[in-house]
């Protein structure tokens, strides 16, 4: 592949074009419960580095599977979305289990606060947690973030406050709420850079709500994207595709 078709596929994907067509753009407004089979811990969690083949930072970012996966899930979330929250009970764990186990896949984890009010304090203390955890225990973070969606699950309107964050980040097992707090105090302004970068790269992928996927091989180039909620049988079929590529 030359230079030139590589920058292409990536102005493609960047400009809303995605090369290949899965289902762009289409959310999938499932109504069934959420899976009783979605509890899944990942095998490694790291945090990224530079920015990837799409030009879509990833330092300071959540990773979960192998850096040398051939093909980045990137997954915009927001904690205040119902639609990421039944894409986390429904369909996460079968992708992990499936192909982030296996090595084929790995999954940044972005955050696109557009739904309300609370969502870019709820991303802080995101990415405060993960600044806290990642050196010794990056799997708490996975298990603050699924305790929040949970408490989202479970809860009516106007559930997320500063009160609610602080109350599951103080019950997570080894994630420190003074540590946490510390951080929102004094590194608050530099995450909401990050979060507005995470949100501009998703608005250049033709992303405009939660949840959002980039689905990008990184050997071959060729990347395509989905939104919404859809059903695990709509990734196998953009994943295997772009796997094939």
């Amino acid at each position: 592949m030359d230079d030139e078709d590589t920058i292409t596929r990536r102005r493609a994907i960047l400009a809303g074009g995605a090369t290949l067509g899965f289902g762009a753009g289409v959310a999938y407004l499932a109504t069934r419960s959420p899976s009783t089979d979605s509890t899944y811990e990942p095998a490694t969690i790291h945090e990224g580095s530079g920015a990837s083949g799409l030009g879509i930072e990833l330092s300071g970012r959540p990773i979960v599977g192998e850096p040398d996966a051939q093909v980045d899930l990137y997954y915009w979330t927001d904690y205040l979305c119902p639609f990421c929250a039944r894409f986390e009970a429904n369909t996460l764990a079968k992708i992990g289990r499936n192909y982030v186990d296996a090595g084929q896949v790995r999954i940044p984890f972005l955050l696109y606060p557009n739904i309300g009010e609370y969502s870019m304090p709820a991303a802080v203390w995101d990415r405060c947690v993960w600044e806290q955890v990642r050196g010794d225990d990056p799997n708490a973070y996975w298990d603050w973030h699924g305790e929040v969606f949970d408490v989202q699950r479970s809860s009516g309107d106007g559930w997320a406050d500063d009160a609610t964050f602080a109350d599951v980040t103080e019950r997570v097992a080894d994630v420190s709420l003074s540590d946490v707090e510390s951080c929102r105090e004094t590194r608050g302004d530099a995450i909401r850079d990050q979060l507005d970068a995470d949100a501009s790269a998703a608005q250049s992928a033709g992303i405009r709500g939660t949840p959002g996927f980039v689905v990008y091989n990184r050997e071959t180039d060729q990347a395509g994207h989905l939104v919404g909620a859809h059903p695990y049988d709509n990734f196998e079929t953009a994943i295997d595709r772009v796997l094939a590529t």
